[in-house]
This record gives structure tokens, C-alpha cells and sequence, in this order.
């Protein structure tokens, strides 16, 4: 797969709202509910990575490194919350051993130019770790009822490069589910090529996640419950995550040796 000539960081227009991040952030430190539940899911990320430097492409607020300390942290441009700047699609081919996403893949409109930027970047054996939304059964509702991004997995087909939205950005929350479940043979042969496989994909969440309130509402549930509902959730099967599940964990390997897991 060639990569196609993207502006750098530095040449591209962008415009970016530092002040949603402050108000991110605010609610982050204000919200017990929120930290519990997040800092599960990062940790949940962080058991699938191998042993290694690792790097998070569009960390926002930067709160993962609380539940991964020796993350480096970055987003499309360097704020005060992350350690630097890096795009998706330019990633430094630093030799690393994990890449981490959460909720960035579902904004990519060309996301095999991501891959083939992560893959350039890691070294043998390295992973990229995914967190996405599910458009599962129930996810697929869920996101069209209480988020006004879309999430449409049948909308993510080939060629896989996606045209920006009447907003001028680009989403949909069933690229996960597109790419790893409706178009797997084609994302398969597209992996295949740059080196890449995928190694697991697995689902969780259903009550504790909704039940924080995100980043704009108010939790519903203390975080005792919460922590009670988390250790709940991972007794069911994946046989029903695939049905109800709200956020997917995605492994992509590359050849070579594994280092061994964290």
C-alpha cells in the first residue's frame, strides 16, 4: 500500500478548541465515577500491549497515562495536556512496541493510512491497541439514541477513505465493527500487506460506562456501585458482548518476534 503525501502537522490548517479540552479536564478531576470507569477501561488497553515503549495517538486531555504511567502521550497538535505533537497518519518510526488509540479511529477518514503509518512505526512484534464504540446490536441504538456522533458500521466500506461531514470533521462510531466484523476479509488482505494482523478483538461495557455520564453529564451511579457493575460485567461472555456490547478492544500485531506482555 503507498502512502499518500499528507501536510505535516505543522503546514495543515487546524483549528482546535482548547477550551472543550479545559472543560474535559475540569470534569475528569470532578468526577470520581468518570476516573473509575475510564481508568478500567485504560487498564484494559494496557494488558494487551507487549513490553516496550509505547505511544497514544490522540490523547486529548492526556488521562491515560494515569493508568499507564510511561505512556507518551500526544495529539495533532502539542497542548499542555499531552507530550507532543503527532498526527495519526505521520506517526515517528520510533521503534515502538505498543500504539494506543481510544476513540480515534472512528474520526479517521483514511484509517489504512493510519496503519500504514503505525506499522512503519513499530518494531516487530508491536501491537496497535484500539478502543472504539461497538456498533453492536445494541450499541448501534444506543449511539443513534444519547450521542449525536453517527455510528453506522454498513456506511464503512471500501475503498475505506471517507468524505468529511456537513461540519467539516469526519465520524462514525461502527468503524470498528465495519472493519473487523462486516469487511474482515478485505481489512484481513489490507492488513496483510502492510505487515499486519489482527490478534483479538474482544467487547465490553454495557451498564457502568453509560452510567458515569460521560464528559457532558452528570453520573447517575457512585463510584462503589460503579466499581461493583465493572466486576459484574467482566463475568459475561463474549458471546453476549457481541450482541450488547458498547466499546470494542482491537489488537493489531505485526510480524516478527513478540516481546513479551506487560
Amino acid at each position: 500500500m503507498k502512502r499518500r503525501k499528507t501536510k505535516s502537522v505543522a503546514e495543515a490548517e487546524i483549528t482546535y478548541d482548547l477550551g472543550l479540552l479545559e472543560q474535559s479536564r475540569d470534569k475528569w478531576q470532578a468526577s470520581p465515577a468518570l476516573r473509575t470507569v475510564y481508568c478500567d477501561i485504560f487498564k484494559a488497553m494496557a494488558r494487551q500491549c507487549i513490553a516496550g515503549p509505547s505511544l497514544e495517538v490522540g490523547s486529548g486531555i492526556g488521562v491515560a497515562k494515569e493508568a499507564i504511567p510511561d505512556l507518551a502521550t500526544s495529539d495533532l497538535i502539542k497542548t499542555d495536556f499531552v507530550d507532543r505533537a503527532v498526527s495519526a497518519y505521520e506517526i515517528p518510526a520510533e521503534n515502538w512496541a505498543n500504539i494506543l488509540a481510544m476513540d480515534t479511529l472512528h474520526h479517521l477518514q483514511r484509517p489504512f493510512e493510519f496503519f500504514a503509518s503505525a506499522a512503519e512505526a513499530l518494531g516487530p512484534g508491536g501491537r496497535i491497541v484500539l478502543m472504539e464504540p461497538a456498533g453492536t446490536w445494541w450499541g448501534s441504538k444506543f449511539y443513534r439514541w444519547f450521542h449525536h456522533e453517527p455510528c453506522v458500521p454498513t456506511e464503512v466500506v471500501p475503498p475505506f477513505e471517507f468524505a468529511a461531514q456537513a461540519n467539516g470533521e469526519f465520524a462514525n462510531m461502527g468503524m470498528g465493527v465495519g472493519l473487523t466484523c462486516d469487511c474482515r476479509a478485505e481489512t484481513d488482505r489490507r492488513l496483510k500487506e502492510l505487515g499486519l494482523r489482527i490478534a483479538d478483538v474482544s467487547y465490553r461495557d454495557f451498564l457502568a460506562y453509560p452510567a458515569t455520564g460521560g464528559f457532558s453529564q452528570r453520573a447517575v451511579l457512585p463510584r462503589f456501585v460503579l466499581r461493583g457493575l465493572l466486576a459484574l460485567e467482566q463475568a459475561l461472555p463474549q458471546a453476549l458482548w457481541r450482541r450488547v456490547g458498547l466499546r470494542m478492544i482491537i489488537v493489531i500485531e505485526k510480524s516478527g518476534s513478540t516481546a513479551p506482555r506487560l
